[in-house]
């Protein structure tokens, strides 16, 4: 506060001092020329007065004291001279009046110039923009209140330092060009980057202006500046967002190619849809089809044609999800296979936009497609490999009612042969043949099943007679194992629907893996095998298979199911992972437990047939 009354102190001592001095000299002028006989006209001194009193700008002053001059001029003739009066005294009394008038009206009239020469720079001084003139060697002749927010500098401090060197000045234009461009077309205007006074950076935009002398010469140069360092900020922001936006189209675009994923987006029910590159090529549309629900459908596959429609028939229902496969037929007679995927974006009063992705995934098809003939012809090879385990088990089978064949025929002609032929017995050994005759045939029939190379069969199955025809199956090699086999049967017999040949396969390496896994046990060897519905997936038979050996490690249990992972010397580590291949293709899953009890507990569910079962 002490610092803003400081200068209207001041301005007022200086005011006090030219007043004291003007009385001082207005006085003694009085004096000399009303008491002196000097033959001059002192009374032009009176000049002094009324320029010091005009000096403070002060209009009222100046007219009165112009005025009081003139009284004291002509108080100082009458006191000076007596009623002889001399022509030359007269003129010099007149000289002095015209003096006084003279220079009181020049006064008055250089003090209206100034006022507004004042008024004119305090109305620059208004302005926001920071406003700067210097001569034609860079000093600084004008500084307004904008410059001085702008750049920090007080007018005090800059006027007459050189601008550019002050405010180190920057541009990418010389300032060599700038200069010749403004002695060209008197006009320049760009962006220069300049230092504040608390080093601070900014970037302005300059507007400058050449003024020429009445002869053209140059004088001065007046320039207008605002900061655009915010703005220059945000541009720079927006062009790295714009590098940044393209290189990610770019990324996308070159994404979607590797991937054959194109993007769709659809309003509906207006119908109007926008494809991403990617999505034409995978539909085979030149750029300047329009997308539409008809060009897909045109596209589909005429087998799939309901698909698409139910699809697009549920988003204008509104759902809010849409995941189909279908497949495209193109013109040159391919087929593709495409997974659609979408979600609703947004919801307008004129209506949904969907997102979505369409993924050429023919090469996932073929792969699995492939991938499932290999795990077929695997699958096979594992069977006719099983079977060479089992040689001794399925030969038993064979023989057994093969020898029963020739007992009872052997019996059957020896009550034929006697005396007296017993018909009746002899009919009841042919029946007991003709028994033994199908359950041998029936026994090379699952053989020749297992070992045959072909498609997958799914059929409707009694869960229980599969478990029981797979354990007469092994059960040779069971008892040479000296496994004691009991079961836990549901009662009615889930029904499912399954190749029953694979079925029996993933059986058997179950029995059989369990069976080796009690071989080093010393204790009791139990097989328990149950079937029933399963209690955590709903609408799924479970079968379960526990042996008591030694157990699954933490380790093991991990990769149990991984291809060639084996615990066996002799293993090849497929089994089990075969298992799973055929139980995730009929629907179902896979996996192992420990018990506390001990031992290893395996479980698989599929999806029960209801119907058959109803039917059953």
């Amino acid at each position: 506060m002490e610092t803003f009354q400081s200068a209207p102190r001041a301005v007022r001592h200086d005011v006090r001092i030219v007043w004291m001095l003007a009385a001082a000299i207005a006085l003694v002028v009085f004096l000399i020329d009303a008491l002196t006989p000097l033959d001059i006209a002192i009374a032009v001194l009176y000049v002094i007065v009324v320029l010091l009193v005009a000096s403070t700008g002060n209009r009222t002053a100046t007219i009165t004291t112009a005025w009081g001059c003139v009284v004291l001029t002509l108080i100082g003739f009458i006191l000076s001279h007596d009623e002889n009066v001399s022509g030359g005294a007269l003129a010099r009394c007149a000289v002095s009046l015209l003096a006084i008038g003279t220079t009181g009206i020049l006064s008055l009239r250089n003090q209206s110039t100034t006022t507004k020469m004042q008024e004119q720079l305090e109305l620059l001084n208004l302005a926001h923009d920071a406003i700067v003139a210097h001569d034609m060697n860079d000093r600084i002749t004008f500084w307004n209140r904008g410059a001085e927010a702008l750049y920090g500098y007080s007018a005090q401090e800059a006027i007459g330092q050189p601008i550019h060197r002050m405010t180190q000045s920057n541009s990418p234009v010389p300032h060599a060009q700038i200069r010749t461009e403004l002695l060209r077309s008197g006009r320049w205007d760009g962006e220069i980057t300049r230092v504040r006074h608390d080093g601070g950076e900014i970037v302005i935009a300059s507007r400058a202006a050449l003024l020429r002398d009445a002869n053209g010469l140059p004088r001065a140069v007046l320039a207008t500046s605002n900061d655009i360092t915010q703005r220059k900020r945000m541009e720079a922001e927006l062009q790295r967002q714009r590098d940044a936006l393209k290189r990610s189209e770019a990324f996308l675009l070159d994404a979607q190619r590797l991937s054959r994923t194109g993007s769709i987006a659809t309003r509906l029910p207006a119908g109007t849809m926008w494809w991403s590159d990617e999505a034409y090529r995978i539909f085979d549309y030149p750029r300047d089809v329009e997308p539409s629900i008809d060009a897909i459908l045109a596209r589909t596959h005429p087998d799939d044609i309901g698909i698409v429609r139910g699809a697009h028939e549920s988003a204008i229902g509104g759902a809010c999800d849409i995941d189909v496969e279908h497949r495209l037929s193109l013109p040159d007679g391919s087929v593709k296979h495409v997974h659609f995927v979408a979600h609703r974006a947004s919801t307008e009063a004129d209506g949904d936009e969907y997102v979505g992705a369409l993924m050429d995934v023919t090469d996932t098809k073929l792969a699995q497609e492939a991938l499932a003939r290999s795990t077929a012809e695997l699958a096979h090879v594992t069977r006719v490999t099983m079977l060479g385990e089992l040689a001794a088990s399925i030969a038993h089978e064979v023989t057994q009612p093969m020898a029963a064949i020739v007992t009872n025929g052997d019996a059957g002609l020896r009550w034929l042969n006697r005396a007296q032929p017993e018909i009746a017995e002899a009919q009841q050994s042919i029946s007991q043949m003709i028994r033994d005759a199908k359950r041998a045939s029936e026994v090379i029939a699952r053989i020749r099943a297992m070992a045959r190379k072909r498609d997958s069969q799914p059929a409707t199955l009694d869960v229980n007679e599969i478990v029981g025809e797979t354990i007469e199956l092994v059960r040779r090699e069971l008892g040479r194992h000296r496994v004691d086999v009991r079961t836990e049967l549901a009662t009615p017999s889930p029904i499912v629907q399954c190749d029953r040949v694979q079925l029996q396969q993933v059986l058997i390496n179950l029995f059989m893996n369990a069976a080796q896994a009690m071989s080093g046990v010393s204790g009791p060897r139990v097989l328990r095998i149950a079937t029933g519905e399963s209690q955590s997936d709903e609408g799924y038979a479970q079968i379960t298979v526990q042996d008591s050996g030694t157990g699954i490690s933490v380790d093991n249990a991990r990769r149990l199911f991984d291809a060639f992972f084996t615990t066996k010397a002799e293993g090849m580590g497929m089994g089990l992972s075969i298992c799973r291949s055929i139980i995730e293709a009929h629907g179902g899953r896979i996996w192992a437990e420990s018990p506390d009890e001990g031992g290893a507990r395996l479980r698989f569910v599929l999806p029960e047939n209801q119907g058959a079962d109803d039917e059953h």
